[in-house]
């Protein structure tokens, strides 16, 4: 029983993996010739020379067996697990993260493996080499079913997906079984290293733990819930999700503009206001000044008090400072927005006179009624206003220009 697929798509291409895998064959299959073309003691030879034998351990071979493999089977059963279970992980925590765990997956399972045999089993199995990537694959299966516990697992020959829940249940009750059969009865069960495997898939549990992998399946998975439900016209039911997301991560800029999109579809305007401005000041404290803006646009499209004076429920002031309102502005202004970008650097200086920002603003959308929106009375009522609150400002010359502009 195989695993080829899981209902997970990663968002990017798996290049880690994709290189693992290559990697894998490309070391493993001169093992595998050898064998067959020079002879058994040759193999040999080279199992003891890479594959990691308790009886004489050797530090660096707990990172050289797992690319060690003795047959075509043994080598493409840990490729169908690195493949289907690495693609998800590597998604997940990132290339480099997942290429470091699956080789500490390896070497922990292999040390727990030498642990086991040096103690517990008979002196003869001390000199077998062990090879394989089992132990490292069950760490990226211990990764995976943490991350993505909703997952099903697609199997050659078997007609249905498995839960990836049950798949690893299974997994982890036989691993457990054999390594245990192997101490009562002083023998390694068909010459597997289950306890490498028991090791392999503990450490990627313990690390997943570590990670918060879990929460972030929990998050994703409440994000995709919401999405559903509001794809389908359910803004009621999307709503409860997006506030379970915000329970969990209350700084989550999107979760909050999702929010307040599906407050707006219920009539809720003061809720969707609320929302909008907490996706917007986050998104600009988090430094996405263009998902900031783009997000301040489509609340002034829907008509949404943003940013206003209304205070709702214990004070909650439903405006931008001026360090906030500028930042949107410019940016606004960048995106060629020029007339909302006017309009609120203009609202800026009219909220804050007081502030560094507001002498700026000022001639900024002084600017952008001149040169862009072709609106010159605008511009001589705020040049005139600039020329009244700031007659020593270093950007006299620049208002000066505006003015014989707008003049003629």
């Amino acid at each position: 029983m195989l695993p080829y697929a899981s209902d997970h798509r990663p968002a990017r291409s798996p290049i880690a993996t994709w290189g693992l895998i290559l990697l894998t064959t490309a070391l493993a299959v001169p093992f595998i010739l050898t064998g067959r073309l020079v002879g058994a003691w040759r193999e040999a030879e080279l199992l003891y020379a890479f594959g990691l034998v308790p009886g004489h351990f050797r530090p660096l071979t707990l990172f050289t067996y797992p690319f060690v493999h003795e047959s075509v089977g043994h080598l493409l059963i840990n490729l169908f697990y690195l493949w289907v279970f690495g693609a998800g992980v590597e998604d997940a925590i990132g290339r480099r993260g997942f290429l470091l765990l699956y080789l500490a997956g390896g070497a922990v399972g292999g040390a727990l493996q030498c642990a086991v045999t040096l103690t517990l089993l008979p002196s003869s199995y001390a000199d077998t080499p062990i090879v394989g990537a089992s132990a490292a694959c069950a760490t990226l299966v211990g990764l995976f079913a943490a991350r993505y516990y909703r997952s099903r697992l697609a199997f050659v020959g078997l007609p249905f997906r498995p839960h990836v829940v049950a798949v690893v249940a299974l997994f982890l009750i036989a691993n457990i079984g054999l390594a245990l059969w192997d101490l009562l009865h002083g023998a390694a069960a068909g010459g597997v290293a289950n306890w490498a495997h028991v090791g392999g898939f503990v450490f990627g549990l313990a690390c997943a733990q570590v990670m918060r992998l879990p929460e972030a399946g929990r998050r994703a998975y409440l994000r995709a819930d919401a999405a559903r439900a509001m794809d389908k016209s359910m803004p009621g039911s999307a709503v409860k999700r997006w506030e379970m997301l915000l329970a969990r991560d209350p700084d989550n800029p999107s979760a909050h503009a999702e929010l307040a999109r599906a407050w707006l579809l219920l009539g809720d305007s003061d809720l969707s206001a609320r929302h909008f401005l907490s996706a917007i000041r986050l998104y600009l404290k988090h430094n996405q000044r263009p998902e900031a803006a783009q997000l301040y646009l489509e609340a002034h499209q829907a008509a949404i008090p943003v940013p206003g004076t209304k205070r709702l429920g214990a004070r909650v002031d439903l405006s931008l400072s001026s360090t906030e309102l500028f930042a949107v502005g410019s940016t606004l202004e960048e995106s060629k927005q020029f007339e909302i970008a006017a309009e609120t650097l203009q609202m800026l200086a009219a909220r804050f006179p007081e502030s560094t920002e507001a002498e700026t603003a000022l001639l900024k959308a002084a600017h952008l009624y001149v040169d862009h929106l072709s609106r010159p009375e605008e511009a001589r009522i705020l040049l005139r206003l600039f020329a009244e609150r700031y007659p020593l400002s270093p950007w006299r010359n620049l208002a000066a220009d505006l003015n014989r502009r707008v003049n003629g």
